[in-house]
């Protein structure tokens, strides 16, 4: 008889990784806990609630999920798909706060309970002077029989990646009852110039504003100096592509096309994304820009915004694509409003150069400074009028923290600048190229101009010439549009040095903000749907069209009167 040979021996069942999901409130540190274990950038900073979707890993043998952070006060997108995950989920990676050790053990060891896992405490570095801390958490160590691990996130230590190695392959059972503490482990961020009761919000609201106001000013003269370098080869390729049967000359190198347009992208829209990123990265990981939206939070509950979707709308300066993905984590109730102000007021890197341009084709870039304050106060009008109650008191349920500031961390920083480009190239920039292929089509069926015509008498209404028409079409479907139409209007009859002030500001404005461009809607019917996407649209038009009536016609009657 033959001998009976195990088969496992020479063909053993492969090893099955365990799956851990890492979960913490905002602003824990999981992100970066997780580039530390990883050792690569894992493109997520610790701003208040930038990570929107699950990443996984595979480290030492164990697959790691790492999701955003649990907004336990807010009802956000995000917090609802991770609590969905975490149904299905065995084990647990628990990361806390130290300096908040006692209110997320509150709110999260529910969530846990039953559960294997182990728990990381992050930002050691705050409390771990303090010798009764230091012996609680012994405490806790032996009352739970979970490997409590310390680290200091931002400098996880080669013993701590050890340290955490051992405990995913021992982890212990979350016990039913919550942990009781006994020491005073919290720590308050030190009271600086942003608490003062005047001087605080306005130097908020100014260094929020600063980075777009940089980003155009800096952009805009780096492309001024390559433009002519770029315009001689870009005619030459026109000239060459000119030749090429409809509707393909129109779609490539007519006054709207591809080939007409990439360099205005490149040159002047590109560059502001860049500096804008750059600056806003920093801002995220030094904790700047989440204290500044502590201090703007209660003035932004007002008209339906949280400091937090305040920060979102700026952001839509650099991109509105972005920014609008980023609305994820705001709350249901203010994430429509959040979106709204974005749509509205968030002048985009296409948007604000070709704003500055017509400007200073017109000799009077003086304007610059009035429209985006006319912009500013028009869009909290425009949210005070169109959010609800409802609204208004869900944004105040959730507060924020006011943050520990700290020296910028610039690999987290480059990180966070990539992410940015990565979504603009991946989303706006591949739409930018079929709009422009799509306009320059229908420019070749005379559509553009059968608009123009039917546009053009509605222009009186809002006091303003119609040759301004073409510059609100070509706006609405891509905000450099505005440029384009201005500019290059002479065949229209309009003539920039010829019109007013406060009616070359009016133009610019409606052409501005009349809709979003058809990316930003585009993204709009993604995020949300196509209902909201289409009320949401008749509303700007509405609101649009009353504030441009009451710039066009109440100046100049004040005016008057005042005369």
């Amino acid at each position: 008889m033959g001998q009976f040979i195990d088969v496992q021996t020479f063909y053993p069942e492969p090893k099955v990784k365990s799956q851990w999901l890492l979960i913490g409130k905002e602003s824990v540190g999981k992100t970066a806990l997780t580039e530390n274990l990883m050792g690569k950038k894992s493109g997520s900073s610790n701003l208040q609630g930038s990570s929107l979707f699950c990443q996984e890993y595979t480290w030492n043998g164990q697959v790691i999920t790492d999701t955003p952070g649990i907004q336990t006060r807010m009802d956000s997108v995000v917090t609802s798909q991770v609590l969905r995950r975490l149904k299905t989920s065995e084990h647990v990676i628990l990361t806390l706060k130290s300096t908040d050790l006692p209110s997320d053990l509150s709110d999260l060891w529910h969530m846990v309970q039953g559960r294997s896992g182990i728990v990381i405490i992050t930002y050691w570095d705050k409390v771990k002077h303090r010798e009764n801390v230091r012996k609680e958490l012994d405490k806790l160590r032996a009352d739970t029989d979970l490997a409590w691990i310390t680290i200091d996130n931002r400098h996880v230590t080669t013993e701590q990646l050890v340290q955490i190695e051992q405990a995913l392959t021992q982890p212990a059972r979350f016990p039913t009852e919550i942990p009781k503490l006994e020491a005073n482990w919290s720590v308050k961020p030190k009271q600086l110039v942003f608490e003062y009761a005047w001087l605080g919000p306005i130097l908020s609201l100014c260094l929020l504003v600063l980075p777009a106001w940089f980003a155009v000013t800096n952009a805009n003269a780096f492309a001024d100096l390559l433009y002519p370098y770029v315009e001689s080869p870009v005619n030459t390729l026109k000239n060459n592509l000119g030749t090429l049967p409809a509707p393909f000359n129109h779609m490539l190198v007519g006054d709207y096309g591809l080939i007409s347009m990439l360099p205005f992208l490149i040159l002047y829209a590109l560059p502001t994304v860049i500096v804008f990123s750059m600056i806003i990265s920093i801002y995220k990981t030094t904790g700047l820009i989440d204290r500044l939206s502590y201090r703007l939070d209660p003035f932004m509950h007002k008209i339906g915004l949280s400091g937090r979707d305040l920060v979102r709308v700026v952001m839509g300066f650099g991109c509105n694509v972005p920014a609008i993905i980023q609305t994820r984590n705001c709350s249901c109730c203010t994430r429509g409003s959040c979106i709204s102000a974005i749509s509205f007021g968030s002048a985009c890197s296409y948007q604000l150069p070709a704003t500055v341009a017509v400007f200073s084709a017109a000799g009077k870039p003086y304007l610059t400074l009035p429209y985006l304050l006319i912009l500013a106060v028009t869009t909290c009008i425009y949210l005070l009028l169109t959010t609800t109650k409802q609204q208004r008191n869900a944004a105040s349920y959730n507060l924020l923290s006011r943050g520990f500031l700290q020296p910028p961390n610039w690999r987290f920083a480059l990180s966070e600048m990539v992410g940015v480009m990565k979504s603009f190239f991946n989303t706006a920039f591949p739409l930018f190229v079929v709009i422009c292929l799509l306009v320059g089509f229908l420019e070749w069926l005379g559509v553009i101009e059968s608009l123009t015509h039917f546009i053009a008498p509605l222009m009186t209404m809002v006091n303003l010439p119609e040759g301004a028409a073409i510059a609100v079409i070509l706006g609405a479907i891509r905000k450099d549009g505005l440029a384009i139409g201005l500019i290059d209007s002479t065949s229209q009859g309009l003539k920039l040095t010829e019109i007013t002030d406060i009616q070359l500001l009016c133009a610019v404005y409606l052409a501005g903000v009349m809709l979003p461009c058809v990316v930003s809607l585009l993204t709009i019917v993604r995020e949300m749907s196509l209902g909201f996407a289409s009320r949401l649209a008749m509303r700007q038009i509405f609101w649009a069209l009353c504030f441009t009536l009451a710039l066009s016609w109440g100046v100049p009657f004040i005016s008057t009167v005042f005369a």
